[in-house]
């Protein structure tokens, strides 16, 4: 085929998809390689200068990646650059298929050391890569290449497909045009800033808890609302009463993978959301039936979720009744460090389950609960837990609630904390966030309240500090049926 591999290239193209249409354009030269897609307003950005990595999302947030993203990274650059086919160590034959649009594919599942596994379909007829997949949440995510074409000596394929299997939420590529071998100025490949509040004093506002979840008051155009502070959410979200409030009108669809699949109402660019008489940078939010998620009299207008904490330092202080926000790395260290992985835009810790079984845990929030396990879990645990065989309680998220069982864990690690007694939930569905395959479970809000919790995700970092009416749980009574537990939901 006459090919070679480039000094530079710069490949444009369109994209469509979630009922929007738009546009990407790429650039390598050497090691590094940048990536832009525009999809309506929406504005994603890749940017790779030889082992780092960065990744602007469609929120504005910047991270640079250093957990299982990064670690994915790693085993496509493994397949791409043809590498695995001389370490047959790190390949496991799987089997003959047949793709959709008719193509006979091997699938192979490619583990190179510190990557994260995929599984790789090659064309039956020309070797080409058909597809690779990974998992991602509650399903795995499959990216599938076709109509390949040699431009001067590049090998490239023409037209891109990613979808997690719900096709009306693909995302589809098309290459226009590529140019090979031709000079890329050094300011495309320049770092990439992440936005943070302007404000150079610590501020502090009156935190509210309702159904033993956290609430600030935001303020939009003179308007003043209650929004839940969710470390679980990647993103923001308003209430559909909040977006006609405002005139807003949302554009294209986003899938929400809350207690189970559903597509958002739209995104829409907001008017500067305040907080204390700090205005945030994000302008990018959801819009998502909010009016479910709490039972009771109190009204959620609308979600802080990942870009809040990815743009402020956030102290959730249960002593005082008091959220401190400032800028990431300001406030002092406060209590025992915890390590985190921010690569999915989400706060994930390592933990340990009754002293022996060591899973990912994500750090919600937006969740009252003391902890939630997942059935990927337990069905890695067999016989760690006990708990019902009936369906006994709901956790509700977005999109309407996940069924579970209750049951208790002996001892919960994370860091140099050791609970005990934690009510738990298992949690019976198989899609949503609540079926994730990633992690092992959640721990909430019911857990949180016992520290004072300072969250610097643009460290990755989170500290915890025993707050006044700390519990470890080593002496409460067990009760297998979690009733009566205050921070229950």
């Amino acid at each position: 085929m006459h090919l070679h591999a480039p000094q530079t290239h710069e490949t444009f193209g369109t994209i469509e998809g979630l009922g929007l249409q738009g546009t990407f354009h790429e650039w390598q030269a050497g090691n590094k390689e940048r990536r832009d897609e525009r999809l309506g307003f929406r504005v994603q950005r890749e940017l790779r200068v030889g082992d780092n990595l960065w990744i602007e999302n469609t929120s504005g947030e910047i991270r640079e990646l250093h957990g299982l993203i990064a670690r994915r990274q790693l085993t496509a650059d493994f397949i791409d650059t043809g590498v695995f086919a001389k370490h047959p160590e790190a390949a496991r034959f799987v089997e003959r298929a047949t793709l959709p649009d008719g193509r006979a594919v091997y699938r192979l599942s490619i583990a190179p050391p510190k990557g994260e596994p995929f599984i790789v379909g090659i064309d039956a007829k020309t070797w080409l890569i058909d597809q690779k997949s990974y998992l991602e949440n509650d399903s795995p995510q499959v990216v599938t290449y076709s109509d390949y074409h040699v431009q001067n000596g590049m090998l490239i394929p023409f037209t891109e497909i990613d979808s997690n299997g719900d096709t009306k939420f693909d995302v589809t590529s098309h290459v226009t045009s590529v140019i090979v071998d031709q000079p890329i100025a050094d300011s495309i490949f320049a770092p990439l800033a992440p936005e943070i509040i302007a404000t150079d004093a610590p501020v502090r506002v009156p935190l509210e808890i309702h159904n033993g979840l956290p609430f600030v008051k935001v303020t939009i155009s003179g308007h003043a609302y209650r929004f839940l502070i969710d470390s679980g959410s990647q993103g923001n979200v308003l209430d559909p009463h909040v977006s006609n409030e405002l005139g807003l009108h949302p554009e294209g669809t986003l899938e929400i993978r809350g207690a189970e699949r559903t597509p958002s109402l739209g995104v829409v660019e907001t008017p500067p959301m305040n907080v204390g008489g700090i205005e945030l940078p994000s302008r990018i939010a959801s819009v998502l039936d909010l009016s479910k998620i709490l039972r009771g009299p109190v009204t959620i207008d609308g979600v802080l979720g990942y870009p809040f904490f990815a743009a402020a330092e956030l102290r959730f202080d249960p002593d005082t009744s008091e959220l401190t926000i400032a800028k990431p790395g300001l406030l002092p260290p406060l209590g025992d460090k915890l390590d985190v992985d921010t690569d999915r835009e989400l706060a994930e810790i390592e933990a340990t389950i009754d002293g022996t079984a060591k899973t990912r845990l994500l750090v919600d929030t937006g969740n009252s609960n003391e902890l939630l396990l997942f059935q990927s879990f337990i069905n890695a645990h067999q016989g760690l837990i006990m708990f019902a065989g009936n369906p006994a309680v709901a956790n509700r998220g977005a999109g309407g609630s996940a069924a579970a069982v209750t049951a208790m864990v002996d001892e919960l690690e994370i860091g140099k904390q050791r609970l005990y007694n934690r009510y738990t939930d298992v949690i019976l569905a198989t899609a949503g966030a609540f079926a994730d395959r990633n992690d092992g479970g959640n721990v909430g809000y019911g857990v949180l309240h016992n520290f004072i919790t300072t969250f610097d995700l643009a460290d990755r970092s989170i500290y915890l500090q025993k707050a006044r009416d700390f519990d470890d749980g080593r002496f409460r009574q067990r009760t297998e049926s979690g009733q009566g537990f205050p921070g229950r939901s």
